[in-house]
């Protein structure tokens, strides 16, 4: 399973996404649509740096790293490169 589909399964199972599941393509606004609110991204954070071990920086905590599925998974792989 990739990044992407990790994060898709998550989303879907944790933070309960009603909708479609292949709704959730990698540029759907996830804030906007209000799929990911301040405790989903909470979860969604601490998610990712169990998941992906790697560690996400309050400076990093904007919508331009976790407003979509594709915004998280370039997060997750410019760390891995830097980790």
């Amino acid at each position: 399973m990739n990044t992407a589909e990790t994060l898709r399964n998550f989303i879907v199972s944790e933070l309960h996404w009603d909708g479609a599941k292949n709704q959730l393509a990698p540029e759907y606004p996830l804030i906007e649509n209000h799929v990911v609110d301040s405790l989903g991204l909470f979860m969604l954070v601490s998610f990712v740096e169990e998941q992906f071990g790697v560690e996400v920086g309050d400076e990093e905590l904007i919508p331009e790293n976790f407003g979509t599925i594709g915004a998280i998974t370039a997060l997750i792989e410019r760390k891995r490169a830097v980790g």
